[in-house]
C-alpha cells in the first residue's frame, strides 16, 4: 500500500499539475545592445502607465495565480515600417499585486511573491524590459527582441506581438511564457504543491504619439 501511495503522489505532481497557458514560448538568449536612438523617420509614443497592463500566471499543482505589476514608465520608437526601432518600459516590480486572491490570502502571497525566494523586490525593485531589434510579420503582427531584466539578471527575449496604429496612438499587445529559472526565480514550492518553472506574461500598452 506504501509503493502504491508514493505512485498515486508522484502521478498527481506529472499529471496533475495545473499547466500555464497556452502561447508562445519567446526565445531567449544572452542580453543584447540596445538601439543606439532613433533611425531615421521614427516617431516615439509615450506609454500611458495608467492604462499600461502586465500580468504574469504562474501554475502549480494545485491551481495558479495571476499577478499584475504596474508599469512606471516607458516609450517606444515606431519606424517608417511600422515596427519598433526602440523603446524602454519600466516595470514597478515592488508594486506587484495579486489579482485571484484577497484579503490576508492576498497579502500573505504578495509579502513571499516580494522576498528572496522571488523578485527580491528589496534589492531589485523595478524591472525593465528595453526593445533591441524588432521583425515584421503577417498583418499586424511583430517579432520584438528585447532586454528583460528582473532580479538583476538580463536575458534577451523574443517574441510576438501586434501593433495597432492610429490617431496618434500605438497600442501594443503580446502573450507569451518564459522559464523563470532563467532569471534566477527557483524558489521550487512545497514537496507537495511544486511551482512550474514556465510563467505566462501578457502585455498590454497603450500610448501617446509625442
Amino acid at each position: 500500500m506504501k509503493i502504491l501511495s508514493v505512485y498515486i503522489v508522484i502521478l498527481a505532481v506529472v499529471v496533475g499539475c495545473t499547466q500555464a497557458p497556452q502561447a508562445p514560448a519567446a526565445e531567449t538568449s544572452e542580453a543584447q545592445a540596445a538601439s543606439a536612438g532613433q533611425q531615421g523617420n521614427t516617431r516615439t509614443y509615450s506609454v500611458d502607465p495608467a492604462k499600461a497592463k502586465i500580468v504574469a500566471i504562474g501554475t502549480k499543482v494545485t491551481g495558479r495565480h495571476e499577478v499584475s505589476f504596474p508599469v512606471k514608465e516607458g516609450s517606444l520608437q515606431i519606424g517608417e515600417n511600422g515596427c519598433l526601432t526602440g523603446g524602454k518600459v519600466l516595470i514597478d516590480i515592488a508594486g506587484l499585486q495579486v489579482l485571484d486572491l484577497q484579503g490576508e490570502d492576498k497579502a500573505k502571497l504578495e509579502k513571499h511573491l516580494r522576498s528572496d525566494d522571488f523578485f527580491a523586490a528589496d534589492k531589485y525593485g523595478e524591472g525593465i524590459l528595453e526593445i533591441t531589434a524588432c521583425e515584421k510579420g503577417a498583418a499586424d503582427t511583430v517579432y520584438i527582441s528585447g532586454n528583460l531584466t528582473l532580479r538583476g539578471v538580463t536575458k534577451n527575449i523574443r517574441f510576438p506581438a501586434v501593433l495597432h496604429l492610429g490617431e496618434g496612438m500605438l497600442h501594443s499587445e503580446a502573450n507569451f511564457n518564459i522559464n523563470r529559472q532563467e532569471w534566477g526565480i527557483a524558489y521550487k514550492g512545497k514537496s507537495d504543491n511544486l511551482i512550474r518553472d514556465e510563467v505566462n506574461i501578457s502585455i498590454n500598452l497603450m500610448a501617446q504619439g509625442l
